[in-house]
């Protein structure tokens, strides 16, 4: 969204003492492309370039290949942003812009060396501070993956994982795999996505080393690339919310407040978001300034904030219109549909603090054998959960019933590795124990 409005705005700038034809229309496609329109901006475009009214036209081949890219369409948009990045009567900065995104392109086509070349032309340009930033960051994201063929790899379903130092994982890359494959298809139950490939999920050890490598502070998802870069220690779901958000939901613009918010809600970690927000919050807060005025708050304010709104609406608004805001993420469509809850949530807010201590698992018990062989897979050593026992509440549950749960009642989990915290629940031999605990368990 942010090199949406840039772009805009550089036109905004330009010279009004003439414009040509093509550079109206070129105004009018940037007005719906910062608007997220942007089916209508390659109708539109498509529309001016068969008409042929204005010579090479960059600024409209641009905006017809840049719309292309946004929805993930790199083929279709590469003949555009290269007559955009080759026109004689193209600007410095408008053939910046060109390189920048057809490095987009060629990275999401995983055309590693066209991209880094394409990257290093907008970065040499130095045409404009936005553009030069924006590939720089997709150039650090190629040193990563070059670092990262030194590093232990593990596949699952859905992820490629990266190690950087898989022995300060604090348990097995396979048991990490396993709670953020668990993660996944929790979350995705909500966001009901289809990827086209893995996600390359990179696990970094060091939070410098990967600031100097990449150029950019840890964590974050690059959606279009099915790229993340993570701390060991992240919140498992965080990062793959954003994933699946951008190919379930296919947001048409973003605002901070609702995009984190949502990473925040489906982060898989138990919090009670309420009483982080009110922590964050410090002093009443005005939602609709949050959301309309992000500049004006701090990171923590607007992820806790965000998390705790969109957990708020999705308990007291109907599903389908939480993800019609989470698709416009525009304040004017947030107060259209929820103006009552997003009054009742600031008053909850308000309210006064609750406790702060993470949910507790009730005293462990022991289970019987019959139980726990009754749920325990014990046929398909392929499968990921292959003898590991799974108790909810307390109670045992088999693999297919955990990934039934709701993940907005998920408060608290905790894996079980050795024996000695494995022998307070059963004295089965068992290579896990994974403790759940939901918000109807009576224990909060």
């Amino acid at each position: 969204m942010a090199c949406r409005i840039s772009l805009f705005v550089l036109l905004l700038c330009c010279g009004t003492a003439f414009r040509s034809p093509g550079q109206s229309v070129a105004q009018e496609l940037f007005k719906l492309y910062g608007a997220g329109q942007l089916d209508a901006v390659i109708a539109r475009g498509a529309q001016e370039l068969k008409a042929g009214g204005g010579g090479e036209q960059p600024l409209v081949n641009q905006a017809v290949g840049r719309a292309h890219a946004d929805k993930d369409d790199f083929e279709a948009a590469i003949p555009y942003l290269l007559k955009s990045a080759t026109a004689a009567n193209a600007t410095p900065d408008v053939k910046a812009w060109g390189q920048a995104y057809l490095g987009t392109c060629y990275y999401g086509l995983q055309d590693y060396g066209r991209a880094k070349t394409a990257l290093e032309a907008a970065v040499a340009a130095n045409a404009t501070r936005n553009a030069t930033a924006y590939a720089s960051k997709r150039l650090g994201m190629l040193r990563g993956r070059e670092a990262a063929t030194k590093w232990q790899t593990l596949e699952t379903t859905h992820f490629s994982f990266h190690f950087q130092a898989p022995k300060n994982l604090g348990t097995s890359p396979e048991a990490f795999a396993a709670l953020h494959e668990q993660a996944y298809e929790a979350n995705n139950r909500f966001f009901q996505a289809t990827l086209p490939r893995k996600v390359d999920f990179y696990v970094w050890d060091d939070r410098a080393d990967a600031l100097r490598v990449l150029g950019q502070p840890l964590g974050f998802t690059q959606a279009n690339f099915l790229t993340i870069h993570a701390m060991r220690d992240q919140t498992r779901g965080h990062e793959i919310a954003h994933q699946l958000m951008h190919f379930g939901l296919r947001p048409t613009q973003q605002r901070p407040l609702i995009s984190e918010g949502i990473a925040v809600c489906f982060d898989q970690s138990g919090a009670n978001r309420l009483q982080t927000a009110r922590q964050a919050a410090a002093s009443p807060i005005d939602v609709w300034r949050m959301w309309e005025q992000p500049n004006a708050y701090s990171e923590r304010q607007l992820y806790a904030v965000g998390g705790a709104l969109i957990e708020y609406l999705l308990a007291h608004a109907p599903e389908a219109q939480v993800k019609q805001l989470l698709r416009e993420q525009t304040p004017q469509l947030g107060r259209q549909l929820f103006s009552q809850q997003v009054a009742d949530f600031e008053k909850e807010l308000a309210s006064g603090a609750v406790s702060a201590t993470q949910p507790a698992f009730p005293a462990p018990a022991k289970v019987d054998a019959a139980k726990v062989n009754a749920v325990v897979e014990r046929t398909n050593k392929a499968d990921k959960y292959y003898n590991v026992l799974i108790l909810l509440n307390g109670v045992p549950i088999s693999a297919p019933q955990m990934k039934q749960l709701d993940p907005q009642k998920l408060r608290n989990m905790k894996v079980l590795h050795t024996k000695e915290e494995m022998q307070a629940y059963t004295d089965v031999e068992v290579s896990a124990v994974i403790l759940l605990l939901t918000a109807n368990s009576g224990s909060e």
